[in-house]
């Protein structure tokens, strides 16, 4: 009788022989992929055995409710005796056992004997994915119910955001049509978790209305058509420039035949002009997902990616083909999953040599290489000039003071879409960057901050002092350390203040002052806390940095350092609470008590770890705790769905069994 049993690193040598035996070479597990396949968290390899003899492998990806069954394959001279049978009926009582929803797979859509064998069990065709091999080669997705459990089924409703009337949008199906003022203030939409928001205003810059309509979305915890990521990463050269190597092939490809030097592709609702240029438009709309999109490439060479420009629907000159393409986008989801790529244990720490008060100095520093090098980390510092080795890299500790619009989002994003760890990720800095989204995500989870107030230009300033009482502070979205917020006095200096940045953001933030000597620091990592400080107002100022004292570096208050326990439990359960609400990335909490009850102040990502300070208490613990952190996140999130082009989950299933 077969056995059937877990692979060992032992079975090396047979899985690697079985893959030469079994799959072309475009089909074949690697070596390494082997190996990572056989220490993953995330997959299960099981050997079947006659007398003792490994024979067949079947390897299955597991998330949380669905198995996926990447390779399934038996020695070609022990086919037809029903091993892939009993392989494959084992694989489906464990996901029985272990009260798993769906089995899924993809085939060659060619492979018919294959599909018809999947069927046998159970399994059906649910799509087709084009090029799924390679070009040409299609596969078809086949899907196995385990379990139903409509409980689990989403209906999500399609609001279009518009800032102007739109008439032809109010003749699409599916398709709520709602004003950006509407979205931002009526409390139905606030709280509305099933929205699947697309962004139709005519001005998607940043700060603009249609900028803080994509923000505020994805801080309710809704999917925004473009993301504030896409509105970003349209206007960064760099992002243009470093799209891959898959993705440059493909535009290679789409143009080889083309005498032209420049060529510009627009894809509206997904489809693309000209239409023979259709596959190269949508791997360009899965990375840059918006409703209007347009794309320039030139030929200096080769062909390269030269613009991305995310159109408003006042470029687009609507017809009733758009209308029809309209109609098919709002009809289906679409929900497009990559994969992360799997590296070698390499760190990267990106630091600025020129930046007068970064968030860790030189010792500090030094102490997280050494740390790192304990844990298991080779250890190199980048500079912005480094940005094309990111993919070298494992892992990217971001220590230069990070914002959404300079260079460390960059490098957060292109590292995060490679597939490395990163600390911080860019959803982390563009949470914690602007204070709209953070006054949103606070809200929504019912976390204690001051009292706070949206501001817009029309905003009557009735409404804010009678909200308010003097001193108001006011601050930009971006504002960050200190800089961007001010305290007002009186009205005739929040008019003047009022005027002033709004010249800079279409909106503001007006909120309570609450006078305290200091701010309770809360270092936050993957959900736990790892230190508390005191933060004290610089002298003789109201903030933690007085950036008026120098023009290059602020002066800044003293720091006095605790042992977690040692703080208010009140204070770090609500910065934990904080933190939480934002992400998983490594955060400073700040934190204000007054009259027994406590206040979110807000929540920093990349915050300072400097010797003598935020390490006095805990000294090299502190900094291995980090780096063991990011080790583990390296083990842990390799073969998880996130944003990366992985060549090791491209060539998926694979089914030498009869």
């Amino acid at each position: 009788m077969p056995k059937i049993r877990k692979a060992y690193s032992t079975d090396i040598a047979f899985l690697k022989a079985l893959e030469e035996q079994c799959f072309a070479p475009n089909r074949r597990f690697s070596f390494s992929s082997l190996l990572r396949s056989l220490s993953s968290t995330h997959q299960d390899l099981y050997i079947i055995e006659v007398d003792d003899r490994p024979v067949g492998s079947a390897t299955i990806f597991r998330f949380r409710k669905t198995w996926r069954l990447y390779s399934i394959a038996i020695l070609p001279e022990y086919r037809h005796q029903s091993l892939g049978h009993v392989l494959m009926q084992h694989i489906i009582d464990l996901a029985l056992g272990e009260n798993i929803g769906h089995l899924s797979l993809e085939v060659d859509s060619k492979d018919a004997a294959t599909i018809e064998w999947y069927r046998s069990f159970g399994f059906r065709k649910i799509e087709v994915i084009k090029d799924y091999y390679a070009s040409g080669e299609h596969a078809d997705k086949m899907l196995l119910v385990l379990k139903e459990n409509p409980k689990e089924k989403r209906y999500l409703a399609n609001v279009a955001i518009v800032d102007q009337k739109i008439d032809w949008l109010t003749r699409i199906p599916n398709l709520e049509v709602i004003s950006a003022e509407t979205f931002l203030n009526d409390t139905s939409y606030q709280y509305a978790k099933e929205l699947r928001v697309f962004n139709f205003c005519t001005k998607l810059g940043y700060q603009t209305i249609g900028y803080y309509v994509s923000l505020l979305a994805s801080a309710r915890g809704l999917r925004a058509i473009p993301n504030v990521a896409t509105l970003e990463d349209a206007t960064d050269e760099t992002i243009t420039k470093s799209l891959g190597d898959e993705v440059f092939d493909l535009i290679q490809e789409s143009f080889k035949h083309s005498t032209r030097k420049e060529i510009v592709l627009r894809v509206i609702f997904g489809r693309t002009t000209p239409p023979r240029f259709e596959r190269l438009g949508k791997a360009m709309h899965r990375l840059f997902e918006t409703p209007f999109l347009e794309l320039k490439f030139v030929k200096q060479g080769n062909w390269l990616l030269s613009k991305i420009r995310i159109l408003t629907v006042n470029d687009i000159e609507v017809d009733d083909y758009v209308i029809a393409d309209a109609k098919h986008y709002f009809a289906h989801n679409r929900y497009a999953i990559s994969k992360i790529k799997q590296y070698k244990y390499d760190l990267a720490i990106l630091v600025d040599p020129k930046e007068p008060a970064p968030p860790s100095g030189k010792t500090a520093l030094d102490r997280f290489v050494e740390a790192a090098h304990k844990v298991g980390f080779y250890t190199e510092f980048i500079t912005k000039a480094d940005y094309s080795r990111v993919p070298q890299f494992d892992a990217l500790f971001i220590r230069a003071t990070t914002n959404v619009d300079n260079y460390t989002y960059q490098f957060s994003r292109y590292a995060y879409a490679e597939g490395l760890v990163v600390i911080d990720d860019p959803w982390s800095i563009l949470r914690c960057a602007n204070k709209l989204y953070f006054h949103e995500c606070m809200k929504s989870e019912n976390i204690k901050t001051p009292k706070t107030m949206i501001v817009s230009s029309k905003t009557p300033l009735a409404k804010i002092t009678g909200e308010f009482t003097f001193p108001i502070i006011l601050k930009r979205p971006d504002s960050a350390s200190s800089r961007g917020v001010f305290k007002v006095s009186d009205l005739d200096e929040l008019k003047l203040k009022l005027r002033e940045l709004f010249r800079l953001s279409a909106l503001l933030i007006a909120q309570e002052y609450i006078p305290s000597s200091f701010d309770w620091r809360i270092g936050i990592l993957d959900g736990k806390a790892l230190y508390a400080c005191k933060y004290f107002m610089a002298r003789n100022h109201w903030q933690i940095y007085n950036w008026n004292a120098n023009k290059s570096r602020a002066s800044v208050g003293p720091v006095a350092t605790y042992l977690v326990e040692d703080a208010p439990a009140t204070v770090v359960d609500l910065a934990l609470r904080a933190a939480n609400a934002i992400g998983d990335g490594f955060y400073g909490v700040d934190v204000k008590e007054k009259d027994g009850q406590v206040y979110v102040i807000e929540v920093n990502d990349n915050p300072s770890i400097d010797h003598h300070w935020e390490d006095e208490i805990l000294g090299e613990k502190l900094y291995l705790q980090i780096m063991q952190n990011i080790m583990d996140r390296i083990e842990k999130v390799r073969q998880m769905s996130v944003n990366s082009r992985a060549s090791d989950t491209k060539n998926s299933a694979k089914t030498p069994v009869n």
